[in-house]
């Protein structure tokens, strides 16, 4: 909409939350809350976003300022209190969209329903929750429309209503100008509700619209329980999203991936698998149980795990095979290579069908500063290796088993490091008659 402002509130302290890092910014499918929000808000294409924080956290959106327009609420006063600091930053003759930065699962789709309406009305999104809860109670007046919304916290003992205010809603800027110095803190936490301004809008015989949806779309995060909550909701989300689109999981509900996971055709996952950011999987991929990555990207028909830890800065290519209890770190493994069993591998460039024996690792830190190991196309190296870097093992060259490695192997070359064996006869005899 050309005229649609959206401001979002994510001023609030948190405290139930019982963490050091600020409500907000908790992650949610590996990223912050309040991103998510701001992501939706994007999608609705508005012609100005204006987010509502705290001094404390204003560092963690230098990055925004020239694509949002952020606001310090310097006391946290109440939600009122918030609109009253932006206000001022509305253009005339603007419809304004309330979002919460601590409401992330909310679909544009279902936002598109309440941003178009007269100047003279106000739409909120409400939800029936029959179980005893903390939102706000929205009353309505016999002609349909909603009289107020009363906090949780102010109403007395038998009072009880249904209907629940999400806290997001629209009104044109003008009608917000008028009502918003109508708000007081004369309550029980001398707080300034924004609430408020829905029962001084009825008494001025504004139409008050409530627009019904999911509880689940508009659940309020506030404690590590809610976190959790929108958790579940957002990976069955995701999952869905990825099934729907060919990807094959055998028990979904053990799978978790993050919001930019992407996964392309007839990639299949199997259970208990992890997926953190930035991780992209190719066609015809194969992600075995346990196994957890990253900020990677795995190729085309590429096996991985079980037990499998792909870590950032990995790049695995077609073919290439990543067996159990593996770890590979800040890597490029080439085309149908294959590292089957026990083995870390970090700072390193593997070519082109190249065999990394069982137990094999790439020594890449000498406490100090970490080097690169380069196995060029065709190598075969034997198990139970260390191969300390810098090092280069040049193609079709051997490592036999056991060899701790520290020099440049030459292509087409054998390189074997081991002690020499010794056998002392009759030693075990001789030990037990002591």
């Amino acid at each position: 909409m050309n005229n649609l402002e959206i401001v979002i509130l994510g001023a609030g302290k948190g405290t139930r939350m019982k963490s050091s890092m600020p409500k907000v910014l908790q992650l949610l499918g590996g990223k912050p809350i309040i991103e998510h929000v701001i992501d939706t808000a994007r999608s609705l294409k508005p012609k100005e976003i204006h987010l509502v924080i705290s001094k404390d956290i204003k560092n963690e959106f230098v990055h925004l300022r020239n694509k949002i327009n952020i606001i310090i609420q310097k006391k946290q006063l109440g939600t009122g209190d918030a609109i009253n600091v932006a206000i001022k930053s509305f253009q005339k003759n603007s419809n304004i969209l309330v979002l919460y930065g601590d409401v992330p699962l909310t679909h544009s789709s279902t936002l598109k329903k309440i941003i178009k309406f007269k100047k003279n009305e106000i739409n909120i999104l409400c939800f029936n929750k029959e179980e005893q809860n903390n939102y706000g109670k929205v009353v309505l007046g016999t002609n349909g429309f909603i009289n107020e919304v009363i906090e949780q916290k102010e109403l007395k003992r038998k009072e009880n209503f249904y209907l629940c205010n999400s806290g997001i809603f629209s009104i044109h800027s003008s009608l917000l100008q008028k009502l918003m110095p109508k708000i007081n803190n004369k309550n029980m936490k001398k707080e300034y509700y924004l609430t408020d301004i829905f029962k001084i809008a009825s008494n001025s015989d504004i139409k008050i619209k409530s627009v019904i949806i999911s509880e689940k779309e508009v659940q309020g995060i506030n404690d590590k329980k809610d976190l959790a909550m929108a958790e579940n909701e957002f990976q069955e989300n995701l999952r869905a999203k990825h099934l729907k689109a060919g990807v094959t999981m055998h028990d979904p509900n053990t799978v978790y991936l993050s919001e930019d996971t992407k996964i392309g055709k007839d990639v299949t996952i199997h259970p208990f698998v992890v997926i953190g950011k930035n991780v992209k999987i190719l066609n015809g991929a194969e992600i075995y149980s346990f196994s957890h990555l990253e900020d990677c990207k795995i190729g085309r028909k590429v096996s991985i795990g079980p037990y499998a830890r792909i870590r950032p800065g990995t790049k695995i290519n077609e073919q290439a095979k990543i067996g159990n209890f593996v770890e590979v770190k800040n890597s490029t493994i080439d085309t149908n290579s294959k590292i089957n069993h026990l083995s870390y591998v970090g700072d390193s460039i593997i070519g082109k069908n190249v065999n990394v024996g069982a137990g094999t690792i790439t020594c890449n830190y000498d406490g100090k500063a970490k080097y690169k190991t380069v196995i060029k196309d065709n190598a075969f190296i034997g198990s139970n290796s260390s191969l300390v870097a810098p090092l280069e093992v040049g193609k079709n060259a051997y490592i036999g088993s056991g060899s701790t490695i520290t020099k440049k192997v030459k292509q087409d070359s054998l390189a074997v490091e081991r002690s020499i064996q010794m056998e002392v006869k009759n030693w075990a005899k001789r030990k037990n008659k002591k």
